[in-house]
């Protein structure tokens, strides 16, 4: 079983959002995952710096990548559909 939850460090303290339901004494693995680093930058904002965040950006078929979205989905159906 595997818990995620949500909590603020509070006084050098993990503060949950409500309380756990496991049993007293039970022993855990806690892995900390802040959601904003210290600088104010958020995961998602780490993200985007990543160096192959965009890498297609330029790609003529994705000037409209709805359109190429769907001819991909496309021809996943005709694979389904058609036997030789």
């Amino acid at each position: 079983m595997i818990l995620t939850e949500r909590g603020k460090i509070e006084n050098g303290q993990i503060v949950l959002s409500r309380p756990l339901t496991l049993a007293e004494g039970t022993e855990v693995i806690v892995q900390i995952e802040p959601e904003t680093y210290s600088n104010g930058e958020t995961q998602t904002d780490n993200l985007f710096s990543l160096p192959f965040f965009g890498m297609w950006a330029d790609r003529q078929e994705m000037s409209d990548s709805i359109s190429w979205v769907e001819g991909e989905r496309a021809k996943w159906q005709e694979r389904l559909t058609c036997r030789s």
